[in-house]
């Protein structure tokens, strides 16, 4: 007699092998760099086999760069605030926490700069400049902003400030501990040189900001609505996919 709980049990196992491998290549990009780790480097660390590796990822390394950009840089922790600045500056936020945390989202920070990342493995600035804009915009409509402000420069400047403040912080301190500090510095100067006196002491700009945000999202209701994880013919494959090949 069949079993109905074994195919979840291999669509469960095939979605953790896939992960582990993003967690494993986060870390080994961020360790050794996108050119320094070779895909047996990946195998060896996720330990994983070559023929699951490449049923999850069959482009190889590209395919598990562009996996990595497009899972971890995301709008997730981020809600409806009464002011679209909040809004603006709560993104920032949660990815500062997030990139301090998540050796994943540091890997697709750096992958995100790779000159041909365009074309290959995908970049996220042009979204998160449009988004930028939109928030902006539709700040200047509720008289949140002063009359100055050009939303489209500085969409793209906070996108800039962002991305240096992060960077230039890895470098100097060789870790991101200091991240949240900064960038919530970042948009306290920021929102004091574009946003209207008045609005100032309603913002929430504290270091803590993304934290509290990202921690609230992770523990949401439990029947959030989420995609199902389609049932696809390499999962039968993938329950054994960490013995021999």
């Amino acid at each position: 007699m069949s079993n109905p709980r074994r195919p979840r049990r291999q669509q469960q196992r095939a979605i953790d092998t896939r992960q582990r491998i993003l967690d494993t290549a986060g870390a080994l990009f961020v360790r050794d760099s996108y050119e320094g780790t070779s895909v047996g480097d990946l195998i060896a660390a996720a330990q994983t086999s070559k023929g699951a590796f490449y049923r999850h990822f069959p482009g190889g390394k590209i395919e598990v760069a562009t996996a990595i950009m497009q899972n971890t840089l995301t709008m997730d922790g981020l809600r409806e605030q009464r002011y679209m600045l909040q809004e603006a500056v709560d993104i920032g936020m949660i990815l500062a926490y997030r990139i301090s945390h998540e050796n994943a989202l540091q890997a697709a920070l750096k992958l995100s700069f790779h000159s041909n990342a365009p074309e290959t493995h995908g970049t996220p600035w042009p979204d998160w400049i449009e988004f930028n804009a939109g928030q902006l915009a539709e700040a200047r409509r509720r008289g949140e902003l002063k009359p100055f402000v050009d939303v489209e420069q500085q969409a793209y400047q906070i996108a800039g400030n962002w991305a240096g403040v992060v960077l230039i912080s890895n470098t100097v301190d060789r870790h991101m501990g200091h991240v949240e500090a900064r960038i919530s510095r970042m948009y306290r100067n920021l929102v004091t040189a574009i946003a209207v006196p008045d609005l100032l002491p309603e913002l929430d700009l504290s270091v803590d900001r993304g934290r509290h945000l990202y921690t609230a999202f992770l523990e949401g209701p439990a029947d959030r609505d989420e995609p199902a994880e389609p049932v696809a013919s390499a999962d039968t494959a993938d329950a054994a996919e960490d013995g021999p090949e």
